[in-house]
């Protein structure tokens, strides 16, 4: 089976990659933000699935929202129409796509046209509504709150709360790949409009920076973590590397 990953060269697809390399049945096709057109539609013509992760969330111009996620998009589902193809596509879009940022319009419009690829060809489309995702590997200062103060804090650096009650919905990047793992490897995975990570973690900034904090100061025994404390803990020891 040939799988495209586009967005190789993220966070998420970084981790995905890396995981398929070990599958033997797996022939990687990989896209990053310069690989040449060209290159791309060849991938195109012969992927067998494509896990579509690339997109723009950070952009100097407003307009590269809709450049990077729904134009990009357009350009993926029209080429496999072109080519006849109907086949699946497992989606990275975001909760902000309930939204009405210029960043959610744009993940919902590249939404809307994967769902409209899927009634013209038939092509299974797995569209995930991620939350933050943190793990090793993601960069600080840029749109993971947990690596920003995962990095400060090992670092001696001040973190920054500007509000300490702001809710977060997390999910972390090994719980993200062992379920897409687990769509390209079931024939028959359930079929819903919408589908999310499901072991997903409610948190707020000050329980966030007080959990980071006891690690630092070595308050809580490792044995005596949660489920979710250790997948921080895992990953706050990771930038320490």
């Amino acid at each position: 089976m040939k799988v495209l990953v586009t967005g190789a060269g993220g966070f998420l697809g970084r981790h995905l990659t890396t995981a398929l390399q070990e599958l033997k049945e797996i022939t990687l096709l990989k896209c990053y933000h310069d690989t040449a057109e060209a290159l791309l539609y060849s991938y195109l013509s012969e992927c067998d699935f494509i896990f579509h992760l690339a997109g723009v969330n950070r952009p100097l111009k407003e307009e590269e929202f809709m450049e990077g996620n729904t134009e990009f998009t357009g350009k993926i589902t029209d080429y496999l129409k072109l080519c006849k193809k109907n086949c699946p596509v497992l989606y990275a879009s975001s909760i902000h796509a309930e939204g009405n940022t210029p960043y959610g319009i744009s993940k919902r419009k590249a939404e809307n046209i994967l769902f409209d690829y899927q009634n013209i060809t038939g092509g299974q489309v797995y569209i995930y509504r991620l939350p933050n995702i943190f793990g090793a590997g993601a960069r600080p200062n840029y749109n993971s709150v947990v690596a920003t103060f995962c990095y400060n804090i090992t670092h001696g650096l001040p973190i920054t709360i500007h509000n300490s009650s702001t809710k977060l919905t997390l999910c972390y990047i090994e719980d993200v790949i062992e379920e897409f793992l687990q769509v390209l490897q079931e024939k028959e995975y359930q079929v819903v409009k919408f589908y999310s990570i499901k072991n997903e973690y409610v948190t707020n900034l000050s329980v966030l920076a007080d959990t980071l904090y006891s690690f630092a100061k070595n308050t809580k025994p490792e044995e005596c973590l949660s489920e979710f404390d250790r997948k921080l803990y895992n990953t706050y020891r990771s930038y320490y590397q």
